[in-house]
């Protein structure tokens, strides 16, 4: 029987997300609303951009199952597949609760006792990975507009959000070619830091599982390659819903600026599956980005598209009643060592 703490848990994951989409559909101008109700919708549009959605999450899944594989845990294409839509239910449900990645963790640790590190490391190198594929897209979407995006009164925000992309991708880009092409040299400095009296241990546990990928470029590189397709398709699927609400809406160039953005916005942990987060940094970035302003109300394109991932969330759940004894059992330790923290 769950506690009262458990319940009231519970009925936050539901009532906050609700709460906001409510929040967030009350300041839709009635402008916007007339506006998407005078064109007729392209259900068809909305029924592909579903499909190429689902194209993204799967690559995605494939993707994390090669940088497992690097690691030495054996995982088959369906077992990846499985684990990651319920992965990707638990963090659509959850914000700081049992999320997708301390389940992935805890079940490759249970399929590979005493390899728990390298477990955790093929998790945080997929959203290390997804993150730098974000970056890429973004900066090379800026580079390939040039100076066409920085016009009109916004134009600093411009830059700021130019550069930031550009130093955060060059930073993400001397971070991974160290940890895969370093060398010798970088092994030298992780035996150095383990014999650090306070990080010595840490170092000693983590650095090797980081190091295994630079026995594995080749898979290393086609797994950021496969974060640029995952990003692209998503940033297609959300243009795809803008076009089937609106006749006139920013362009897939610029569409390709603006979406990536908005996810690494909602990456931050601050609400489930970052709602509220998303929709909002969408909204700001329809006003900014386009260089010919739009009636499209980027709000109501990103909840749609929200929509879309809830659909994609209830093939999880089938996955989830359906999970074997062993998903069931790392999903009950998940919640017990979250449940532990807090």
């Amino acid at each position: 029987m769950k506690s009262p703490q458990q319940i009231f848990l519970t009925f936050c994951k539901i009532a906050i997300p609700l709460g906001i989409i409510v929040l967030l559909v009350s300041r839709i101008e009635p402008e916007q609303w007339e506006s998407l109700s005078q064109h007729p919708k392209n259900y068809p549009l909305l029924v592909t951009a579903l499909f190429v959605a689902v194209g993204a999450i799967s690559l995605s899944f494939i993707r994390w199952c090669m940088l497992v594989r690097c690691q030495g845990i054996e995982l088959t294409m369906l077992e990846a597949h499985r684990l990651g839509a319920i992965c990707f239910l638990l963090n659509f449900v959850s914000a700081g609760s049992v999320g997708g990645d301390l389940f992935k963790a805890i079940f490759l640790a249970k399929r590979r006792p005493g390899r728990r590190v390298q477990a955790v490391a093929s998790v945080m190198v997929d959203r290390g990975v997804g993150l730098y594929g974000l970056l890429l897209l973004a900066s090379a979407a800026f580079i390939i507009q040039g100076q066409s995006l920085a016009s009109g009164v916004d134009s600093e925000d411009m830059q700021k959000l130019r550069w930031g992309c550009g130093v955060l991708a060059g930073i993400g880009t001397a971070v991974l070619g160290v940890l895969v092409f370093g060398g010798a040299f970088v092994d030298r400095l992780v035996r150095m830091g383990e014999k650090q009296p306070v990080v010595g241990g840490a170092i000693h546990r983590i650095g090797p599982p980081l190091r295994m990928f630079h026995h594995h470029p080749i898979a290393f590189g086609l797994s950021i390659l496969m974060s640029l397709g995952v990003h692209f398709l998503l940033t297609v699927s959300v243009y795809l819903i803008a076009c089937s609400l609106y006749a006139s809406v920013p362009t897939i160039a610029e569409h390709i600026i603006i979406v990536p953005i908005g996810m690494l916005a909602s990456a931050l942990p601050i609400t489930p599956a970052g709602i509220g987060v998303f929709e909002a940094a969408i909204e700001w970035l329809y006003h900014l980005i386009p260089a010919e302003p739009t009636l499209a109300s980027g709000t109501l394109v990103a909840l749609t598209f929200e929509i879309v991932k809830v659909i994609i969330a209830i093939i999880g759940t089938v996955f989830y009643w359906t999970a074997g004894e062993e998903v069931r059992e790392s999903l009950e330790e998940a919640e017990h060592e979250t449940e532990t923290e807090t």
